[in-house]
């Protein structure tokens, strides 16, 4: 929240100056890393309170996670479906307590009443039932017995040398806190042993996350070895030993992309556009972030596609040459396509379109005639050329549907005669 209060004031300088439009790109992606480590901090919280049965304290860390916006990781349906099992799990326990109640089941009674304290303290009368349960002797008695076996392991964890004896009394206090926090859900110093292990996660998370934000830093800036000693010590500490991998992993596939894109250049000074362009696609593949690949590989297409137009550019004027209007006019419109702005090709097509239109008339009678000899395909051909530059052709619409006629006519008496 502390970052959240940063952002706005300096968007909110003076009532109207935006101090935060001010910032470096730097500052501002510092700042938003930082509130989102905020969020993902309410986050776990709410996580780690939800595995451990606090579902009402769960679900006030959700929805301080939700007052964020779109930087939380948390969808309304999270929320909601959290509210159901609230609702459900309180009725359920709630029944579970009366029943062990009537059978005189007074432990089992304090877990279930207790439950719902941790699940909904505002439950119907639960509270009342709570404390009656804790109240009585035998459920007393039991927790002050757990609660002097905690005190001794904590006691003998502070001082505890040995490395596997430490973490064997860390088990045993997690265990016994989490005993006591089922009969009394609010019990300090069972709840502090509990959740003063999350919390400890959680510094050295911030700790290791400001480890992983600086090896983003050194790497954007190119000091890869100053990047990779960031990374690694952010995988050393267990809280962010994912996130450590990902530098590290994104940190190789930096060099990669660097690598290859050095290859495509020098493919490309050679004249190979091929191999250049097969190792540019390789280097935006490997760092999508890195704009040097993704500018070298624009720079390859453009010039393959500039010697790809030239050849077609030939080919066209040999068809117009030859009065293949239509199959010229077909070319430049692959190349507009792709380059709508091209000037030659435009030409090109308005020069074939004008020689077409102009020899509408010899395309119509040759059509006839073709189609008078049964030769439907060829007459088609003609037709079609003719749509291209006049689409409300009359005469060359009506052949085209006689054309068809025709076709189907030759089919059923084919298919009769079989």
């Amino acid at each position: 929240m502390r970052y959240l209060v940063a952002v706005l004031v300096l968007t909110s300088f003076a009532g109207c100056t935006s101090v935060y439009s001010m910032l470096s790109p730097a500052q501002k992606r510092d700042i938003y890393e930082r509130v989102s480590e905020d969020v993902k901090g309410h986050v776990e919280r709410a996580t780690f309170l939800r595995g451990s049965g606090y579902l009402h304290e769960a679900l006030s860390e959700y929805q301080q996670a939700r007052f964020y916006g779109d930087l939380a990781p948390v969808v309304p349906e999270t929320i909601e479906l959290l509210k159901n099992q609230i609702r459900t799990e309180s009725k359920a326990a709630y029944n579970r307590g009366q029943k062990a109640l009537a059978a005189k089941d007074y432990e089992k009674a304090l877990k279930e009443f207790n439950k719902i304290m941790r699940t909904d303290p505002d439950y119907a009368d639960a509270e009342k039932y709570y404390w009656r349960m804790l109240n009585r002797p035998e459920n007393a008695r039991r927790i002050s017995e757990l609660e002097s076996q905690l005190w001794g392991v904590q006691r003998s964890l502070r001082n505890a040398q040995d490395i596997n004896k430490k973490q064997r009394r860390q088990q045993q206090a997690e265990s016994l806190s989490k005993e006591i926090l089922a009969y009394q859900y609010d019990n300090s110093l069972a709840y502090d042993q509990h959740m003063g292990e999350f919390e400890t996660y959680l510094e050295q998370r911030r700790n290791g996350m400001a480890q992983v934000r600086q090896g983003y830093h050194f790497m954007l800036s190119g000091d890869f070895d100053a990047a990779a000693e960031a990374f690694k010590k952010a995988r050393a500490t267990e809280a962010t030993a994912r996130e450590g991998v990902n530098g590290l992993y994104r940190l190789q596939k930096r060099k990669d992309a660097i690598y290859l894109t050095n290859l495509a250049d020098s493919a490309f000074r050679r004249g190979d556009l091929a191999q250049a362009e097969e190792r540019a696609v390789k280097a935006v593949d490997a760092d999508k972030e890195y704009a040097p690949a993704s500018l070298m590989l624009k720079k390859i297409v453009r010039q393959r596609l500039a010697l790809e137009s030239d050849s077609i550019l030939s080919d066209t004027r040999k068809m117009i040459a030859d009065g293949d209007y239509r199959g010229a006019m077909e070319a430049m419109e692959d190349i507009l396509h792709k380059e709508p702005q091209h000037k030659e090709a435009r030409a090109l097509y308005a020069q074939a379109r004008d020689a077409l239109k102009a020899s509408i008339e010899d395309y119509i009678e040759l059509g006839s005639v073709l189609f008078n000899q049964s030769r439907y395909d060829e007459a088609s051909d003609y037709f079609d050329s003719v749509l291209m530059v006049e689409p409300e052709n009359h005469i060359a619409q009506t052949y085209l549907k006689r054309i068809i006629l025709r076709k189907q006519t030759l089919q059923m008496f084919n298919t009769e005669t079989m």
